[in-house]
């Protein structure tokens, strides 16, 4: 496998690609109500011209007839981005994103906004106000959130690559319950400007795709400063796609067995073994690592800082306009405001010293293993949402968590499925602005494993 395998998703041109990705949406979409808007018209014009260009002999960039889906938080110039809110359901951007500047000149062909959980604040896409996105692998089941269309479109077949954001895990989540690839870079490695946030420190956007060398590609072209966002870093950007078939033996992969592997389905726990066992025929050497109390870090940056950066963003319209919000979105977003101030300093500290400890296990370690999440996708429970369901809201994201609050980039990759034919995932961590080495491992791993060339089978319509 090269990274130039299935630059046009095995296709031999763009607008093929194009027509495959806009039949399979018109196949799907009605199960999955994975995206929210099809630009079919500029899609086709699009591919049309990279077509020709491509027949003069033309570079056409890294992306060239790639089809693109982008989370409906992103600014597409002539697009409505909803952000699943019913209160932006005619913000029209007048401007491209930076990223979907960069898409654009890369030769990326959009075919559409993704579906996500109201106002990108949920781990289930079940949006109140568009429709519940639903996980093509079974559509009575979730697909992870908040980047739910994003992952669904992608199992899908409605297009090669897709651009997610994450808070907490919103990238990673439907990546894993999706089969798809997805990397959350470091905080400040790819710019955010023109899109709805959540939290403007934590926020990341990033890419999805089945393989982890079209992930790499599209970081590739979307990684870099902006000086117009005031959280992105002007820290150089490697050359991904030249190191990502470099060996990996030799590199050292940490793993802490408590938290991180106790209480998993048992089919998560055998396909985790099964995945060291494939990095240890790799040469990888799996190093024993101790995070301390890492677990905290799902309560603290989950229960408090988030929900207080939440509140922060809709305070007013949580006030005026209650009534147009979804009731999980209004009662997570209204818990912000009890949030102290001491509470929110507490968690802080605590993540300074979170910081300080990962630095020092960074110095023995390349990389760090750690599963994406704990059991495949659970079955939807919209309109019967109980304690029993927030129960379980709870554990798909206790894994997720730790890695935004550092800042580090975190990779989610397809490593098996469940007894119920679900994707289960396998998440690594690498150390800041290092995303290079995350994919280099995910991308070595999908070498010698197909767990990423399964796709789903087509359903009926959604229930």
């Amino acid at each position: 496998m090269t990274v130039d395998d299935g630059l046009l998703g095995g296709r031999p041109s763009a607008t093929a690609a194009t027509e495959a990705a806009l039949s399979a949406i018109d196949q799907w979409n009605p199960s999955t109500r994975a995206m929210l808007s099809v630009a079919e018209d500029s899609a086709r014009e699009t591919a049309l011209e990279l077509d020709e260009r491509l027949a003069r002999g033309e570079w056409c960039g890294l992306l060239a007839g790639m089809t693109m889906s982008l989370k409906d938080n992103i600014d597409v110039a002539g697009m409505v981005t909803t952000a699943g809110s019913r209160i932006l359901a005619n913000n029209m951007a007048n401007r491209d994103a930076f990223i979907a500047a960069r898409l654009k000149r890369a030769g990326a062909v959009i075919v559409g906004k993704a579906n996500l959980h109201e106002w990108v604040f949920g781990p289930t896409s079940q949006s109140t106000h568009y429709g519940p996105v639903r996980n093509p692998w079974d559509t009575s089941r979730i697909p992870g959130g908040s980047s739910g269309g994003s992952g669904a479109s992608l199992a899908a077949g409605m297009c090669v690559g897709s651009i997610g954001s994450d808070t907490g895990g919103s990238i990673r989540l439907p990546a894993a319950f999706c089969g798809v690839a997805g990397l959350r870079p470091s905080i400040g490695r790819i710019s955010c400007r023109g899109s709805v946030p959540v939290s403007a420190w934590f926020d990341t956007l990033g890419p999805m795709a089945r393989r982890v060398s079209d992930v790499a590609r599209i970081f590739a072209v979307i990684a870099g400063h902006d000086p117009e966002d005031p959280i992105s870093r002007d820290v150089p950007v490697p050359n991904v796609l030249a190191e990502l078939d470099r060996p990996v033996e030799g590199l050292r992969l940490g793993i802490q067995r408590r938290w991180f592997f106790e209480d998993l389905d048992p089919t998560t726990k055998q396909a985790m073994d099964a995945a060291i066992d494939v990095f240890a025929d790799l040469g990888v050497e799996l190093v024993d690592i101790d995070l301390g109390d890492v677990e905290r870090s799902h309560e603290l940056l989950a229960f408090k800082v988030l929900l207080a950066d939440a509140y922060n963003v809709h305070k007013e319209r949580l006030e005026t306009r209650p009534e147009d919000y979804g009731r999980d979105v209004y009662t997570r977003a209204m818990l912000g405001k009890e949030v102290t101030g001491a509470e929110y300093a507490a968690a802080l500290r605590w993540n300074e010293g979170f910081q300080q400890r990962l630095r020092a296990v960074f110095e023995d370690v390349d990389a760090i293993l750690s599963p994406t999440i704990p059991f495949g996708a659970p079955k939807a429970q919209t309109g019967q949402e109980g304690e029993a369901w927030f129960k379980t809201i709870r554990e798909i994201t206790r894994f997720t968590y730790c890695w935004p609050f550092a800042g580090v980039p975190a990779l989610s990759v397809p490593c098996g499925f469940d007894g119920n034919g679900m994707p289960l995932a396998i998440q690594i961590a690498s150390p800041w602005f290092d995303e290079t080495t995350a994919l280099r491992l995910g991308h070595a791993y999908q070498a010698v494993t197909d767990h990423h060339t399964r796709v789903p089978t087509a359903q009926g319509d959604s229930p």
